[in-house]
């Protein structure tokens, strides 16, 4: 299972080839939850004994045909050899006339018929495969993943993921998939590495797939899309020399052999494209934030800080106090410690499994919830009454904060896919005027339920504290969003760091701020907090 993004990556690039030639088709968003990988991994076995079944009949289909061929080749070689002439007999000429005018149609029919209910087997399933909005999520996931722990494209396609190297690897095909990804959206530099990848990977001893047998010689695709991207880059001697390169391997590629000529033609006659910019990332290098791995130097002030055994929010704890782990005072950070039993995890990914859909953030204008591609995950929401474990998880988590749950959002379970991420955003809505001038109700606190481990990557990280919280199954990482005197804390940005390897199921839980006023009022400095009832009157 921790490795499963990882080796279905390559077939939900090969899967999307077909999809192109059926054209639209429900989009199930497979690349956005790991947990949808395994229903495709069932389906994919489902089409492999399909097109087993297929090959047999067409097995047998020609080996009827080599037997008819025989028997029609002996027939003619009869005629041939025979010292009198067959055909004076009335016999053999009549059957000659009718083998000719019903056999041959019999042939015909036999050909033209379809070998089984195979192929409509493989239509029906169509639409439930992924399509070309999974790659472009599965493509961004891994572009996000390399851009934010600075991988290698030469590392990842062989398995070695951040200094952690896996029994498994990306195929050429898989590479130049990414590759063309890339160019379409004018990412030259790294559209470059991939391709180069894909030769390194054509060159390892590894099994050619299926699409590669489909298509021909991938070395030809790889040098034509090389040959593409030197275009691009305004490098036409470098592009035809590798349009020449990709036709020694396909010697009868006619269109290809056209790009060469065309090319050749502009370089003499020097009409030439101009080169295209390549995109600029500066906007997108604030949504990778550069301590994701963990390994930035935390600061001194933040050293400081301790755990406790919470039994001061609930008369309750006096007898089950809550391990609490306190990262930072300012904004507010803790961990929880042992807040989600085993048992409970698993019932609540159970149900959540089949009503995931991708999930939505915030218009910062309208307010209202959209897909959003700097979100790469699938979500359901959950009221707090739904089943028992909801109804505990608030409970418990009322217990250790000291707020009122009943003024909550409800539950979110979430799921990330490959590569899976949240872009860096705060979670109040609203700006504080309108808060306090209007009085709407805004997000005071979050909690994040860790439901699993992750094995890499998939952090929680705070640019503001530059620290960075790792799953751990069991645990809540809870934070205020205000501070103290009831204004947005801009420190409390965070992000959702992309998941390496593994499956990242997390459960939010959003505060209102509304009827929390006695619980946690505003107070002038952070010497007041012990006359608070939430969980800051843990400082000392």
């Amino acid at each position: 299972m921790r490795m499963l993004s990882f080796l279905l990556l390559g077939f939900i690039f090969e899967s999307l080839c077909l999809l192109q030639v059926f054209g639209d088709i429900s989009e199930k968003r497979y690349s956005r939850s790991v947990v949808n990988l395994v229903d495709l991994l069932r389906t994919d076995y489902d089409l492999v004994l399909n097109l087993e079944n297929y090959a047999s009949l067409l097995s047998k289909k020609a080996k009827l045909i080599r037997r008819g061929i025989q028997q029609m080749q002996e027939m003619d070689q009869k005629g041939k050899s025979e010292s009198t002439n067959i055909w004076d007999s009335p016999f053999n000429a009549f059957s000659l006339i009718r083998h000719m005018q019903a056999d041959w149609l019999m042939w015909h029919h036999y050909l033209e018929k379809p070998v089984g209910q195979e192929v409509a087997y493989l239509e029906g399933k169509i639409p439930d495969l992924p399509h070309e909005v999974d790659f472009e999520d599965a493509a961004e996931g891994m572009r996000r993943m390399q851009g934010t722990y600075e991988l290698l494209s030469s590392d990842m396609a062989k398995g070695l993921l951040d200094g952690v190297q896996y029994n498994s690897s990306l195929a050429a095909v898989d590479c130049l998939a990414i590759g063309q990804h890339l160019i379409k959206n004018m990412r030259w530099k790294a559209a470059e590495q991939w391709i180069l990848s894909g030769f390194e990977a054509h060159a390892r001893d590894v099994p050619q797939t299926e699409m590669q047998l489909l298509k021909g010689p991938i070395k030809s695709e790889l040098y034509k899309k090389l040959g593409d991207l030197r275009i691009q880059e305004g490098k036409p001697e470098k592009a035809l020399e590798a349009y020449q390169t990709a036709l020694r391997y396909s010697l009868h590629d006619v269109e290809l052999y056209q790009q060469y000529q065309n090319l050749e033609d502009q370089i003499h006659t020097l009409s030439v494209a101009e080169p295209i910019e390549e995109l600029d990332d500066e906007y997108e290098q604030m949504h990778l934030p550069p301590c994701c791995s963990g390994r930035c130097k935390v600061p001194r002030h933040l050293r400081k800080l301790y755990c406790v055994y919470n039994h001061v929010t609930n008369p309750f704890l006096r007898l089950a106090p809550i391990k609490t782990e306190i990262l930072s005072v300012d904004p507010f950070v803790i961990i929880l410690h042992d807040m989600v039993s085993k048992r409970e995890s698993t019932l609540l990914r159970s149900i959540s499994k089949e009503a995931l859909e991708p999930s939505e953030t915030v218009n910062a204008e309208n307010k209202k919830y959209m897909v959003d591609r700097n979100r790469l995950s699938k979500s359901v929401w959950f009221e707090t009454n739904k089943t028992e474990v909801t109804k505990i998880l608030s409970k418990r988590l009322g217990d250790a904060t000291g707020l009122d749950m009943n003024r909550s959002e409800p539950f979110q379970v979430i799921n990330y896919g490959i590569g899976g991420f949240f872009g860096s955003h705060w979670d109040a809505l609203y700006l504080n005027e309108h808060r306090f001038g209007v009085g709407i109700i805004d997000r005071i606190a979050t909690s994040l339920f860790y439901l699993t481990d992750v094995p890499q990557g998939g952090g929680t990280y705070f640019p503001g504290l530059n620290i960075t919280v790792f799953p751990r199954a069991g645990t809540v990482l809870f934070w205020y969003n205000f501070d103290m005197t009831g204004d947005e804390h801009l420190r409390s940005m965070h992000t959702g760091c992309p998941v390496i390897v593994g499956s990242k199921w997390v459960v939010s839980k959003w505060i209102e701020d509304k009827g929390q006023e006695f619980r946690r009022p505003c107070v002038n400095s952070g010497s007041n907090t012990k006359y608070l009832l939430s969980v800051e009157k843990l400082l000392i």
